[in-house]
C-alpha cells in the first residue's frame, strides 16, 4: 500500500484530525477553562442552537435561518458575481494584449487593497444592507479569479489557436471549445482561492452594522460572554470552509476529468 495513494492520504488526514480533537478534548477537560471548552460541549451547543427543532419542524431551528442562511446567500452570490466578472475580464486581458498593458497596473493596485480596509467606505456608499456585504465579498474574491484566468489564457498553446483558425471556428466556438477548456485548471484554482477569501470577507462584513449572519452571531455571543456559542460559530465557519472545499474539488474532478486523463497519458 503506497502512502501517496489518495485513499491512504485521506485516511492519514482524518487520523491526524481525530488525534488533535482527542488531545483538545483531554486538555479542555483537564484544564476546566471557561474560555476553551471541550469539543463535545461545543458540538452539543451547535446542535442545540441550530438543529434541535425536531423532525416534525424540519430539524433546523429559527436560529439557523437567522445565523447561517443569510451568510450562505451572501457568500454564494458574491462568489458567483466574482467568478462571472473575473473570468470575463481575465479572458479579455489574456486575449487583447493592448488592453492588458493599459489596465494591468491599475488592477494590481486595486488587488493590493485589503478588502476589510474598504469596509468603512462601503458602509458610506452602500449602507448596511446585503448589497454592501455582497459587494465587499465580490471585490475581494474577484482578483484571484481574474488573474488566474488571465495567466491561464495567456498560456493557451498557440498551436491550439492555430488549429481552431484552420478549422474555421467562430470566435465564440474558439472561446468555449478551445480557450476556456485549456485555461480551466487555472480558473478553478482561482475560484478555490476566491472562495476562501470570500468567507473571510463575509465574516468581516457581518461583524459591523449587521443583524444576522455567522459573523453577527459570533460577535453577539462574544459580547454576551456565551463562549460555548462563540466556539460553535467558529466551528461552523470551519465546517463551511471545509464543505466548500469539498464541493469545489468535486466540481473540478467532474469538469476537468479530461484534463487529469490528459496529464496521466502525457506523464
Amino acid at each position: 500500500m503506497k502512502l501517496t495513494s489518495p485513499g491512504v492520504r485521506a485516511a492519514l488526514g482524518w487520523a491526524v484530525a481525530v488525534v488533535l480533537i482527542l488531545a483538545w478534548q483531554l486538555a479542555a477537560v483537564t484544564g476546566e477553562s471557561l474560555f476553551f471548552p471541550p469539543p463535545t460541549e461545543i458540538l452539543a451547543a451547535g446542535y442545540q442552537l441550530w438543529f434541535s427543532a425536531g423532525l416534525e419542524n424540519g430539524v433546523l431551528t429559527d436560529a439557523f435561518h437567522v445565523d447561517v442562511v443569510p451568510s450562505l446567500e451572501r457568500l454564494v452570490i458574491g462568489v458567483l458575481i466574482a467568478v462571472a466578472v473575473g473570468v470575463s475580464l481575465g479572458v479579455l486581458l489574456g486575449r487583447v494584449r493592448v488592453v492588458a498593458q493599459f489596465v494591468e497596473p491599475l488592477l494590481h493596485f486595486m488587488r493590493a487593497l485589503p478588502g476589510p480596509v474598504l469596509l468603512p467606505m462601503a458602509l458610506v456608499l452602500l449602507g448596511t444592507g446585503n448589497e454592501m456585504r455582497i459587494a465587499l465579498i465580490t471585490f475581494g474574491a474577484i482578483w484571484p479569479v481574474l488573474f488566474n484566468t488571465y495567466s491561464a489564457v495567456r498560456q493557451v498553446p498557440e498551436s491550439y489557436l492555430d488549429t481552431a483558425t484552420v478549422s474555421r471556428r467562430t470566435s465564440a466556438s474558439t472561446l468555449f471549445r478551445v480557450i476556456l477548456p485549456s485555461a480551466s485548471a487555472g480558473i478553478f484554482a482561482g475560484i478555490r482561492t476566491a472562495t476562501g477569501l470570500g468567507i473571510i470577507l463575509l465574516v468581516a462584513s457581518e461583524l459591523v452594522a449587521s443583524s444576522d449572519g455567522i459573523g453577527f452571531g459570533l460577535m453577539q455571543s462574544q459580547r454576551s460572554f456565551q463562549f460555548l456559542e462563540m466556539w460553535a460559530f467558529i466551528v461552523a465557519l470551519s465546517i463551511l470552509g471545509y464543505i466548500t472545499t469539498l464541493l469545489l474539488s468535486a466540481l473540478e474532478r467532474l469538469f476537468l476529468r479530461w484534463h487529469h486523463l490528459y496529464k496521466a497519458v502525457v506523464a
